[in-house]
């Protein structure tokens, strides 16, 4: 499942948000969807496997760090369960309207293996102040977890190798 693409759609006075075509053809018909705050002051719909890997994710980091308890409580409190109706259209709860900021016009973003939604004026600005360095970020997003992994080996044969000059004997 690959979610793409970029929706305009009208919120409806029953706070109903209609599912574009494109996207609801990558959904599974009677499996929930999620609903969460998303990053950036969007809300984020997660098909439920894309929301059990992320519960994974988290489940894997350590409990003791703060940050990690904190965004868990936030998220997972403020998640909500949404069944699309016969025309996949998803209500969205007041608090997470309220928290997203939407009203009127949104934007339904397709991001790999989640939706994003966002007031579509919030949207045209992140666009604006973002456009102007796709290469720059495309560099960062394409390079950077490659550079990384590199490090990472890097720094593992580095232990390695002083690990190994420790267990020889001076003669």
């Amino acid at each position: 499942m690959l979610l793409t693409g970029s929706y305009r759609r009208a919120l409806d006075d029953k706070l109903r948000l209609a599912i574009p075509k494109l996207l609801r053809e990558q959904l599974q018909a009677d499996a929930p969807l999620y609903l969460t705050p998303g990053l950036d002051g969007c809300l984020a719909i997660y098909p439920q496997a894309a929301f059990a890997a992320l519960a994974d994710r988290l489940a894997a980091s350590s409990p003791a760090a703060r940050e990690v308890r904190d965004y868990s409580r936030l998220f997972f409190s403020q998640a909500t369960t949404a069944t699309p109706d016969s025309q996949w259209r998803l209500r969205v709860p007041a608090e997470l309207i309220k928290w997203a900021k939407l009203s009127g016009e949104a934007m339904i973003v397709g991001v790999r293996d989640h939706i994003e939604v966002w007031a579509a004026e919030r949207w045209d600005e992140y666009v604006a102040q973002c456009d102007g360095q796709y290469e720059q970020l495309a560099e960062a997003a394409l390079t950077l977890p490659v550079a990384a992994l590199l490090r990472q080996s890097q720094e593992t044969a580095a232990e390695s190798s002083t690990a190994e000059e420790g267990r020889r004997t001076p003669r």
